[in-house]
């Protein structure tokens, strides 16, 4: 990994999701020690208000705020972007983050296989919902957490929501792969905007969602590659560059790895993949009551 070169830029407001712990805290403590304004997007009241305290602490930042919405959970989230535009004049950083392992198929409250409703549906949902503040105060970033499982599997069309045969390191996979159709896709609309969308991988890192999954097949991979392990403040250096780095202030629809572009799986090029992965999140959100426009 290259070493990362503190960047002093103006004060950028940065909003992570899952932000309470893992990666999403990590980031959220060292853009808040390069000064910026973080606000942290938690599910949980109570574990989201230990870690902003943390990250006031560790940090000597206290510019951090915290808004509660579950990205499993579509509807608290409009409410929780309404609070920020409320209160905040323009979003310079948007990190997409958070997100679950289950080793058993579970549906979200809007019907959703749990993986794809976190890791994707309510991060393409919030993020359409923060577009017009991210062209306002372009130039602007929105970052994607992946990671290099994409690059074994693909989005299962077919079957989305693995409701036929459900596999959790498939569904993780597939996730991940949207995660970078998606970063592409969302590129492309918004050349021009100032908007650059970004994703990145992390490394293998000891989070709550590995150390405290029940499946198997993570505790036997966590077992096995225990060793090699990103640490937590490594892995989060990546997400930090390509929020702050002049590098990357022109670079858009990237995959990144180590703080430099890396390959992403072949079929994330392909364009048909991005656009039906698109117009089928469209789909679910209009079928939940949540219109969204065909054009951006």
């Amino acid at each position: 990994m290259q070493s990362f070169i503190p960047v002093f830029m103006e004060e950028k407001i940065c909003m992570i999701t899952g932000a309470n712990s893992g990666i999403g805290k990590e980031m959220a403590i060292q853009l808040a020690k390069r000064g910026h304004h973080v606000v942290m997007i938690c599910r949980n009241e109570d574990r989201g208000k230990k870690a902003l305290e943390e990250i006031k602490n560790r940090s000597g930042n206290s510019k951090i705020d915290l808004l509660i919405a579950d990205l499993g959970n579509l509807r608290t989230i409009k409410p929780m972007v309404d609070q920020f535009l409320a209160k905040y004049p323009r979003l310079d950083v948007l990190i997409n983050n958070a997100g679950v392992f289950k080793q058993k198929r579970t549906t979200s409250v809007d019907g959703f296989e749990m993986i794809f409703a976190v890791a994707h549906l309510g991060h393409f949902y919030l993020t359409i919902l923060l577009l017009e503040s991210l062209k306002k105060s372009a130039p602007a970033r929105i970052i994607n957490v992946s990671s290099d499982i994409h690059r074994f599997f693909t989005v299962h069309f077919e079957d989305l929501m693995f409701e036929k045969k459900y596999a959790s390191q498939k569904a993780y996979g597939s996730a991940k792969f949207a995660n970078v159709l998606f970063t592409k896709d969302l590129a492309k609309k918004l050349a021009g905007t100032g908007i650059t969308v970004n994703a990145f991988h992390p490394g293998h890192v000891k989070t709550n969602m590995t150390t405290s999954n029940d499946s198997r097949f993570v505790r036997f991979f966590t077992a096995l590659s225990g060793p090699l392990y990103t640490p937590v403040n490594k892995a989060a250096q990546t997400g930090v560059y390509l929020a702050t780095s002049p590098e990357v202030s022109n670079i858009s629809g990237e995959y990144f790895k180590k703080c430099a572009i890396a390959k992403s799986h072949k079929m994330t090029q392909d364009e048909e993949y991005q656009s039906k992965l698109w117009n089928i999140s469209r789909d679910m959100l209009n079928k939940c009551g949540f219109e969204i426009k065909p054009d951006i």
